[in-house]
């Protein structure tokens, strides 16, 4: 985006991260802003953004952080502003292959998901969390746990009057594509989740959430 001109100001809690991606950009001749932060301080960084870009991110929050840097995202937006998810696990879908490589597992509680993890094939996440009082709680959900509609809905509003303006997997697929995945398992499953909430939208109901949300 900064090589196509777009002033761009990035986040991360990670010291490291942000070093890194000073000496990227330095290296490429790009001028970018990245700030030490936590997304639920990004008004701190001092900025009236057109677009909101959560890459990889609202995953490895926890439920309090979730819903406070979706709120902070859409007050700091003007109307006809952006709000994008990209590459974010589903919480809806059966599979977890993003975490523990289980079926379910996004469903299970906090808690529960803590204990369970054990029987994660994960090398490094079922051998880690082993202990019965989640004693390493805040760094297990960083990890990766899904996430859903129900945090929007929550921290802004009904996710049905929510403009979804682009999802990258329903406009990855062509008439081809579409065929074949209606006929396929994933396709199966989608169906079955949105006949419980016709009129959420389908982005919502895919196994990654690749969506763009614009404020009214």
């Amino acid at each position: 985006m900064a090589e196509q001109g777009a002033e761009v100001v990035g986040l991360d809690i990670m010291p490291e991260f942000v070093r890194e991606a000073r000496e990227l950009v330095d290296r490429m001749g790009l001028s970018c802003r990245f700030e030490e932060l936590n997304a639920v301080d990004m008004a701190d960084a001092n900025v009236e953004p057109d677009w909101i870009i959560f890459w990889a991110a609202l995953e490895h929050m926890t439920t309090g952080e979730r819903l406070a840097s979706l709120r902070a995202a859409w007050d700091l937006l003007s109307p006809g502003g952006l709000l994008t998810l990209v590459e974010t696990p589903n919480r809806l879908w059966p599979y977890d292959s993003h975490t523990s490589q289980l079926p379910f597992y996004s469903w299970l509680p906090h808690e529960l998901a803590y204990r369970y993890s054990s029987f994660s094939p994960r090398v490094g996440f079922g051998d880690r969390y082993l202990d019965d009082d989640g004693a390493d709680m805040d760094h297990f959900l960083r990890r990766g746990s899904g996430v859903s509609f129900h945090e929007f809905e929550v921290a802004i509003g009904d996710h049905r009057d929510l403009d979804v303006v682009s999802c990258m997997q329903l406009h990855q697929r062509g008439s081809l594509r579409s065929l074949a995945w209606a006929l396929s398992r994933a396709g199966r499953t989608e169906r079955a989740l949105r006949a419980f909430s016709p009129k959420t939208h389908r982005a919502w109901f895919q196994p990654f959430l690749y969506l763009t949300i614009q404020k009214a």
